[in-house]
C-alpha cells in the first residue's frame, strides 16, 4: 500500500503511513492490464458503467436516528442499504480505473456486482431476538489457511461487502497481489519498518486505480470507546486518497502501525494463520516494480477459496 499518497502522507504525521497508503493511492501511472503471468492472460475489457439502484427518496426514520452511531452496539445493528453504504459508478473517485469486464480468475464482473446487490440485505449481524451473529472468513492460500474474525461492530458495511463478495465467489482464484516492506526514518536516528500484504484486486496486479467492480465504500471509523488500533493481524480496506474509495481490496498488517488509525477502515483481525501471512510477505518480489515500498510477488500467490462461517452468540449464560 506504499504508492498512494506521498503528498497525503504529510497530513498523516508519518512517512510510514504513506507506505500503507502507497498501493492504495494514485501515483499518476494508470496501469490497466495485468501481466500475463499473474493474470493468466485474461484480456482487459472496457466495462461500461454498472447500474446502481436508485437511492431511496426518504431515508427511514430509524436509520436517520441510528446514523450518528456512537457505540459499537450501534454499529453492530446498523443496516444501511447498498446505496447508503456506497459511492456509485456514476461518481468514481479521482484516478480510479473503470471496472474490468472479467476478473483475472475469469469471473464476469457484472455478475459478481449483481450478486453483491442481491446478497447485501440478506446479511444480518443479529438474530431476530437480538443475539449477535459472529462472522469469520477462512482464506485458503497457496501457503496455508488464514482465519479472520470479521468485526461488524466496527465496520458493518465493510464486513457486509466482504461477506457478499466472498459468497459470490469473487475472491476465489484471485491473488495476494502486493507485499509492502518499507523502512523509513521517522526522526533523526530513528527508523520504523512497515510490513503488510494486500489482496483482492480484480486484475490481480494491485496497481493504483484498480480494485473496484463498479462501486466504492464510504469510510467507517469506530467510536473512541472501541479502542481499535493497527497491530499485527489487523485487516482493513485498501483505499485511495479519498476516504470513500475503498472497494474490494484488503490488507493485513504484520507489525504495529498506530499511525494508520483513523485513516483506514478496520473490519477484521487474523485469529489463526498469521504465520501464513508472514510467509507470504517473505516471498520473492519483482524489484523492478517497486512503488514506494510496495512490491508485486515474483510468482502469483493464489487465494484458492474464501469461505464465510457464522455462529450465534448465546447470551444469558
Amino acid at each position: 500500500m506504499a504508492v498512494w499518497a506521498k503528498s497525503w502522507n504529510r497530513a498523516v504525521r508519518s512517512c510510514i503511513a504513506a507506505a500503507l497508503i502507497g498501493t492504495l493511492t494514485w501515483t499518476g501511472c494508470s496501469k490497466q492490464s495485468a501481466s500475463s503471468e499473474q493474470s493468466g492472460g485474461t484480456p482487459q475489457g472496457t466495462q461500461t458503467k454498472l447500474d446502481q439502484p436508485a437511492a431511496p427518496a426518504v431515508r427511514p426514520q430509524h436509520e436517520q436516528e441510528d446514523a450518528p452511531a456512537g457505540t459499537t452496539a450501534d454499529l453492530q445493528t446498523k443496516q444501511d442499504s447498498f446505496v447508503q453504504a456506497t459511492r456509485g459508478g456514476d461518481d468514481p473517485p479521482a484516478h480510479s480505473n473503470p471496472p474490468p469486464d472479467i476478473t483475472v480468475s475469469g469471473k464476469p464482473v457484472y455478475k459478481i456486482y449483481k450478486e453483491v446487490l442481491a446478497l447485501w440485505d440478506t446479511i444480518s449481524f443479529a438474530t431476530p431476538d437480538g443475539k449477535p451473529i459472529h462472522y469469520s472468513a477462512i482464506v485458503e492460500t497457496d501457503f496455508g489457511t488464514i482465519e479472520i474474525a470479521l468485526r461488524p461492530d466496527l465496520a458493518p458495511n465493510h464486513v457486509r461487502n466482504f461477506v457478499a463478495l466472498a459468497r459470490a465467489g469473487y475472491y476465489d482464484g484471485l491473488f495476494f497481489d502486493r507485499i509492502c516492506h518499507e523502512e523509513t526514518e521517522v526522526e533523526p536516528g530513528k527508523t520504523q519498518v512497515f510490513d503488510s500484504i494486500e489482496a483482492g484486486c480484480p486484475l490481480g496486479n494491485g496497481d493504483p486505480g484498480n480494485g473496484s467492480i463498479g462501486y466504492w465504500l464510504k469510510p467507517e471509523f469506530p467510536p473512541a470507546e472501541a479502542k481499535v488500533t493497527h497491530e499485527p493481524g489487523t485487516v482493513g480496506a485498501c483505499r485511495g486518497v479519498e476516504e470513500d474509495s475503498a472497494a474490494c481490496r484488503f490488507y493485513i498488517t504484520l507489525c504495529e502501525a498506530p499511525y494508520l488509525d483513523g485513516h483506514f477502515t478496520v473490519f477484521g483481525k487474523v485469529t489463526r494463520g498469521l504465520e501464513v501471512a508472514r510467509t507470504i510477505a517473505k516471498q520473492p518480489t519483482r524489484e523492478d516494480e517497486d512503488v514506494a515500498g510496495s512490491l508485486r510477488p515474483d510468482r502469483p500467490i493464489k487465494i484458492k477459496k474464501v469461505t464465510i462461517q457464522t455462529s450465534v452468540e448465546e447470551t444469558g449464560r
